[in-house]
């Protein structure tokens, strides 16, 4: 998800909003990911606020006209096994707008088999990631990875 609000401007965290700047950050990272052609089948979203936020301003310019989908399995504090049973049954290329260090931790289990992370998953940062099959452990190739900055970058561009 894109930069939000700090722990405790909101009721709980789970209704904790991005920031005004977290939602134009957001809306240049989903214009460069339209200049990479970036055309997901379907966008999976954590049910918390933040999240949600996220991933329907990437629907926006995406994949106009439809909504995300929200999935609990992908809720902050999902272990790597929970986020993929998530994607279980899902067609295609699929964006998924969550947390880390959850994505940070899937990352590492995609890619090496391992659950210790290797990168640190920033905000709004996107990897692409294929799979022969399904995703699952170790199965995954990494195709590329960007920062929000250089997302952002390329949407301004």
């Amino acid at each position: 998800h894109g930069p939000a609000g700090e722990r405790g401007e909101a009721a709980n965290d789970f209704e904790r909003p991005l920031t005004g700047e977290g939602q134009v950050e957001t809306a240049r990272v989903a214009k460069g990911l339209t200049r990479l052609r970036v055309k997901p089948a379907s966008i999976l979203s954590s049910p918390l606020r933040r999240a949600r936020q996220t991933a329907e301003i990437v629907a926006a310019e995406l994949t106009p006209g439809v909504a995300p989908t929200v999935e609990d399995g992908l809720a902050s504090g999902a272990t790597p096994g929970e986020i993929v049973k998530a994607l279980k049954g899902v067609a295609g290329d699929i964006l998924i707008s969550g947390h880390d260090p959850d994505f940070s931790t899937l990352f590492s289990y995609l890619l090496t088999g391992e659950s210790q992370p290797f990168i640190d998953f920033s905000k709004s940062g996107v990897a692409a990631i294929e799979f022969r099959e399904r995703p699952e452990r170790a199965a995954g190739t990494l195709l590329w990875y960007l920062r929000r900055r250089q997302l952002a970058l390329l949407g301004d561009g």
